[in-house]
């Protein structure tokens, strides 16, 4: 019987003995495995921390710029509105060139030594709709300029990104 046991104990422990290797081997592996997804994922989450900060530093720059034409924009609406009321009033007249027409009365201011051209004044309304029409003309630009300053921000910001 003391045979047996030895025989069994010579095959059995270097098979216990391969066995335990190959599960710590295993677990090497699983380990170094997961030490690369770890390493892997910190990466990912450094840059979705700068992707943040970079939409932060964004929608900072853009805030600015949009405050910047709204300011603008009612600058621009109380100067508008200030013209309407002194059109309104009579206060502000609103005239073009013209050319003088032959005749006694044609109705157009005459050229004279000091007014070297002829002018005919706008009645108040269609000066007040000429005036609507250049109020809203320039907002419309600066409505664009502060399109083209934000896409300047997105791309100063998206360049700066760029590796």
């Amino acid at each position: 019987m003391k045979a047996a046991a030895t025989l069994i104990l010579k095959t059995v422990l270097p098979l216990a003995v391969l066995g335990a290797l190959y599960c710590a081997d295993q677990r090497g592996e699983e380990r170094g495995r997961l030490q690369a997804q770890n390493k892997q994922l910190d990466g990912t989450v450094q840059q979705l921390s700068e992707a943040l900060e970079r939409s932060g530093q964004l929608a900072d720059s853009l805030e600015q710029i949009l405050d910047t034409n709204r300011t603008g924009q009612n600058d621009a609406k109380s100067s508008i509105d200030s013209l309407a009321a002194g059109l309104r009033s009579g206060s502000i007249r609103l005239s073009v060139r013209t050319a003088p027409e032959p005749g006694p009365d044609a109705g157009a201011e005459r050229p004279r030594p000091g007014n070297p051209e002829a002018r005919a004044e706008l009645d108040r309304e269609d000066a007040e709709a000429l005036l609507g029409l250049t109020g809203e003309g320039d907002a419309a630009i600066r409505d664009l300029n502060t399109c083209i300053d934000a896409y300047g921000a997105v791309r100063a910001i998206v360049n700066k990104a760029a590796p």
